[in-house]
């Protein structure tokens, strides 16, 4: 079994790899977020998963930290294998099942959430959602599952809320980028909500959470990108811009499914 690191031998063995400007490695029991890197890229935020870490996960964090600002090919190679470590998904699951079990059951209402979405953005979501649920997942996620826009998402793209209601596994929101509504975004924002309709499927048949296997057999089955993160660029809102009112056109032969 792998020994566990503390956060001070992790930052030196990220130094020995060439992760130079690093200056504090913190371990964090996050829920969702396996690692960012805040203050100038100096401080590397990780989840605490990571101390079991074998060294070629380090190495790939290394290369993470030096290749930050380029956003090269090295960068997104080693981002999509930390995310892939089999270590990690045990260890969301077990936050994920924990914060459930003492914060979920007081979470009501249509969302967790503040939504910006306009009256017609509301309905294009609702119509989208059950359009996608009658022709991919053969209808059998909920109807009701609240889809939410955000504007206070920076990198994310989505996110699916899981929780309890009435000692019940239940889906309480599915929050969307809002700038995914943007002309350009329509691939993109069509893969974000069946990723996100995925990882609901995945809690709520079979009772997991994060990226695993079982979340993987759900995305290839409805045909969305079976990554955790996408490196696709995505049209953005104009500095300043809180929202965003355009409405996309809905897929054809939606009315005959979404009704």
């Amino acid at each position: 079994m792998a020994r566990e690191r503390t956060a001070d031998e992790i930052l030196d063995l990220l130094r020995d790899e060439g992760a130079r400007r690093l200056r504090r490695v913190v371990l964090r029991d996050n829920r969702s977020t396996i690692w960012s890197l805040t203050q100038g890229g100096t401080v590397l935020n990780l989840h605490s998963a990571y101390r079991l870490a074998p060294p070629s996960i380090l190495r790939a964090f290394a290369r993470l930290v030096r290749e930050a600002r380029r956003r090269s090919p090295a960068y997104r190679e080693a981002r999509q294998e930390v995310a892939d470590w089999p270590g990690l998904a045990p260890e969301l699951n077990r936050l994920q099942r924990r914060h459930r079990r003492v914060r979920a059951p007081h979470r009501r209402g249509p969302g967790v959430g503040p939504c910006c979405a306009t009256p017609a953005q509301r309905v294009y979501l609702r119509r989208l959602y059950r359009y996608l649920n009658a022709t991919r997942f053969g209808g059998r996620l909920p109807r009701t599952i609240p889809v939410r826009l955000s504007n206070r998402f920076s990198t994310r793209l989505g996110q699916m809320v899981p929780g309890v209601v009435d000692g019940r596994p239940a889906v309480l929101e599915i929050a969307l980028n809002v700038d995914l509504l943007l002309k350009g975004n329509g691939r993109q924002r069509l893969d974000t909500l069946l990723h996100e309709m995925a990882h609901a499927a995945d809690y709520l048949f079979d009772g997991a959470v994060g990226h695993g296997e079982s979340w993987r057999r759900w995305a290839r089955r409805v045909g969305c990108d079976v990554r955790a993160t996408c490196d696709a660029p995505i049209r953005r809102r104009r500095r300043g811009a809180r929202t965003v009112f355009r409405v996309p056109p809905l897929p054809r032969g939606w009315r005959a499914r979404a009704a």
